[in-house]
């Protein structure tokens, strides 16, 4: 019996089929249509937004290219984006390019890492901490 078990998928197959459904669904939304959506429970219970509030829109109007949209709507979409694009694309490379794999340079994750870290300390500083002062 051939049962489908999740232990036989690999982390980097989970996590690219995760981030292009992301993206694809991202594709999916009419941009300007979901401009007001919110979908954070943070924001639900409490009235302020979270550091990742504004993410979905943020995807959905960088996916239409509308880059300036998702930085309004997040500063930190841009970064996310890029890391669920290299997720997706570390997954399929592989089956398009027999033995390649995507990997990047250690100075260039350093900068996105600090660059993430930095970025999202302050809007959770302006976001949730500055509110609760």
């Amino acid at each position: 019996m051939n049962k489908f078990a999740l232990s036989t998928i690999s982390k980097e197959d989970f996590e690219g089929a995760i981030a292009s459904g992301a993206l694809l669904t991202s594709a999916i939304l009419p941009h300007g249509e979901v401009d007001g959506l919110n979908l954070c429970p943070w924001f639900h219970l409490t009235g302020h937004q979270c550091p990742f509030c504004g993410m979905t829109r943020g995807f959905v109007a960088m996916t239409h290219f509308d880059f300036q949209a998702a930085l309004d709507f997040n500063l930190g979409t841009p970064l996310v984006y890029l890391a669920f694009v290299y997720f997706a694309l570390r997954s399929i490379i592989p089956r398009i390019i027999k033995g390649k794999e995507l990997q990047v340079p250690k100075p260039v994750y350093n900068l996105w890492l600090f660059s993430s870290i930095a970025i999202f300390a302050v809007m959770a500083w302006e976001r949730v901490v500055s509110h609760l002062l």
